[in-house]
């Protein structure tokens, strides 16, 4: 029994580090995307994104075949999934390019808190005070970070900001439902492949509204490819630790850990030329950080318990 207590936390010190490590390169891909934000739109930079995920991971798939599907069908999950996230992304990338890094990534960290209110309505999960309190505090949260009385977030970002975090939190009941039907990195892959397909078709688009293609495609410099290729390689690895970590550890253990990526970002956006948060902004993201962490704390505690049990 002591060998399977030993192996338990073993795992969960992975997953950990390895959500850590995720965090990390997610954080420096939303860095690669400020840099080239003067060169790019955001459409581009999240094509060329998507572009070398799937390149990297047909290369992958080449020396490591995915797992067979166990359940049949789930590919209007895996679309919506795909579209939800997508969605999300391009909200994402949209305010990175338009205001500070750290409010940029803490606006796509505020997918528990809709988690808890889809479950509520949708699915009638039943929410406990404790995750309902943290849902309002997060709340509180994004309306500190979103007042125009103390910060200068134009209306456009923070609308931008509110839906890339619903977004993602459609993205996330959808992953939750697809467990069985597809293999993780064909998630993934599939998800590259539509991102790759809707950027493409949305800069055709605005190049035949604007009658030039010079208008919404930039041709990178040579130093500009280099970070191009950096921005998809650190966004792939990102995926892969994401993935990892969830596969090695509770989710309830792991997922508070990705809150460390508002952090990076507030550090690498700084670092980029970003200004120092007003107070209420930093109040704002501390909240929202907070409220996470509530909401997965009964998640914790359950598999905390359950190997604690699986010890004795």
């Amino acid at each position: 029994m002591k060998r399977l207590h030993v192996a338990h936390y073993s795992h969960i010190s992975l997953g950990i580090i390895n959500m850590f490590i995720s965090a990390l390169f997610f954080a420096m891909m939303n860095a690669c995307v400020k840099i080239l934000a003067p060169a790019m739109s955001a459409v581009e930079s999240i094509f060329f994104r998507s572009i070398i995920m799937v390149v990297l991971l047909l290369v992958f798939f080449a020396f490591k075949p995915p797992k067979k599907k166990t359940k049949q069908g789930g590919w209007w999950l895996l679309f919506l999934r795909s579209l939800f996230g997508g969605l999300s992304m391009l909200a994402l990338f949209y305010n990175i390019t338009h205001i500070s890094l750290g409010v940029a990534s803490t606006f796509s960290q505020t997918m528990p808190i809709y988690v808890v209110l889809l479950s509520m309505i949708f699915l009638r999960e039943r929410v406990g005070f404790v995750v309902l309190f943290a849902t309002l505090l997060g709340f509180g949260g994004i309306v500190l970070i979103c007042d125009p009385h103390f910060n200068s977030i134009p209306v456009l970002n923070i609308i931008v900001g509110i839906i890339g975090g619903f977004m993602m939190a459609l993205a996330f009941i959808s992953l939750r439902n697809l467990k069985g039907y597809f293999d993780d990195n064909v998630v993934v892959l599939v998800f590259g492949i539509t991102m790759s397909v809707v950027s493409l078709g949305i800069l055709v688009t605005q190049a035949f509204l604007e009658h030039s293609w010079s208008a919404v495609w930039s041709n990178p410099s040579p130093s500009e490819w280099i970070i191009v290729l950096i921005m998809g390689i650190f966004g792939t690895f990102g995926q892969y630790f994401l993935t990892k970590a969830y596969m090695l550890a509770p989710a309830g253990i792991v997922a508070p850990i990705d809150y460390t990526r508002v952090v990076f970002g507030l550090i690498f956006g700084i670092m980029l030329g970003d200004a120092l948060p007003h107070i209420s902004v930093a109040l704002g993201m501390v909240l929202v950080i907070l409220s996470g962490i509530i909401i997965g704390l009964p998640n914790l505690l359950k598999d905390l318990r359950s190997i604690k049990g699986e010890r004795i």
